[in-house]
């Protein structure tokens, strides 16, 4: 495909993750030769004036504003990148996307299932690309487990174990800001981190039909606080396969632990995010006692890896994995594909489970994904 004029981006929000975007819209046009001729940083928009400026002499962004609507409205942007606490994140995505731009969404979608299924849905009347930053089902490893899956190479899912567990909330003297406030998060690990793991186990195994969830605050933090430090959530699928998913900020010794145990009648995958440029698969006769996992390692047979590296175990890191889903989404412009995922639908549907967790947490059972 040859390439197709230059995309013009505005970003909403100049913090942590507002840098890791930035780095992925430098590094597209040299990775994806498929894509856009070029990207423009056209515009970035933070309350905070200072946060905004230091974005744009970092990275480049042609100009800054602090009211958002600067960015959602402007004529010279094509793409608003939302990248702010979760309780914004329907406003603008929706003023964008009613204002003829594509969207990119940090996740989770929104901090209530109302709100994310009104994003949905304008983004479906729109035509226009909407996109939510589940960048992990995107990773190499776990896009290859969807082939395999999808090739039957493991057989039929039978039970899926998944987890992002993660200790930078130990510290109860920590200020999580936004987060730790329900009304602007909508949920604690639940929506921060786990939201990521019921992405990769819908991507997977499929819908999720109802599930029994357990959820807990180990964490005495300043204040009268109280939102989920640690969920385990037990999950049915549409298909009858079965499942564990547990999400936590807050215990001890673990760093970026995401990982899952996909097993199927005909073999099994498993993944760890700590040794992210391998895989393991394990085919073969389930009576040869010899018969075990064999790792992998992610190179050119994977999606994606030969735009990166040449050999097989070279490695691709946390920031690359921003160049690919914004690749993804640049391309998807480029050819007029709205429908790259993750999309917004995607991100609903994550947002129901999120619910229905919330709910099966406080009641103390099992509850339908309606």
């Amino acid at each position: 495909m040859t390439r197709s004029g230059k995309v013009r981006v505005g970003i909403v929000g100049a913090g942590y993750i507002a840098q890791v975007h930035s780095a992925g819209y430098r590094s597209v046009v040299g990775t994806y030769d498929d894509g856009p001729e070029g990207v423009d940083l056209a515009v970035v928009a933070d309350g905070a004036e200072n946060r905004a400026q230091e974005l744009s002499r970092a990275w480049g962004w042609e100009r800054v504003e602090t009211d958002w609507r600067q960015v959602t409205r402007a004529d010279d942007v094509d793409v608003v990148d939302v990248s702010v606490p979760n309780v914004l994140h329907a406003e603008i995505a929706i003023d964008a996307l009613e204002h003829g731009k594509h969207v990119i969404c940090e996740k989770p979608l929104a901090h209530d299932l109302e709100s994310a299924l009104a994003m949905a849905a304008v983004a479906e009347r729109s035509g226009r690309l909407a996109q939510v930053c589940f960048y992990y089902r995107l990773w190499p490893a776990i896009a290859w487990a969807r082939q395999l899956v999808d090739e039957g190479a493991v057989g039929r899912p039978q039970h899926f174990r998944g987890w992002l567990l993660q200790d930078y909330a130990a510290d109860a003297a920590l200020d999580l800001g936004w987060r730790a406030r329900p009304a602007d998060a909508g949920a604690g690990a639940l929506g921060d981190l786990g939201s990521h793991i019921i992405d990769i186990a819908r991507h997977l195994c499929g819908d999720i039909s109802r599930l029994c969830a357990n959820s807990r605050t180990i964490v005495d933090r300043p204040g009268d606080t109280k939102i989920d430090d640690l969920i385990s959530i037990m999950v049915e699928f549409d298909s009858a396969a079965g499942g564990v998913l547990e999400a936590s900020w807050a215990l001890r010794g673990h760093k970026c632990d995401l990982g899952f145990d996909l097993v199927g009648d005909g073999g099994a995958i498993r993944f760890s995010w700590e040794r992210s440029n391998e895989i393991e698969v394990l085919q073969g006769d389930p009576a040869d006692p010899a018969n075990g996992f064999r790792r992998v390692l992610i190179g050119g047979a994977q999606p994606d890896v030969s735009r990166f590296v040449a050999v097989s175990g070279q490695g691709v890191g946390y920031r690359d994995a921003f160049t690919i889903g914004l690749g993804h989404a640049l391309r998807g412009i480029a050819r007029g594909d709205a429908a790259t995922e993750p999309s917004f639908a995607d991100g609903a549907e994550v947002s129901r489970v999120v619910a229905a967790a919330l709910d099966s947490a406080e009641s103390g059972r099992w509850t339908a994904v309606s």
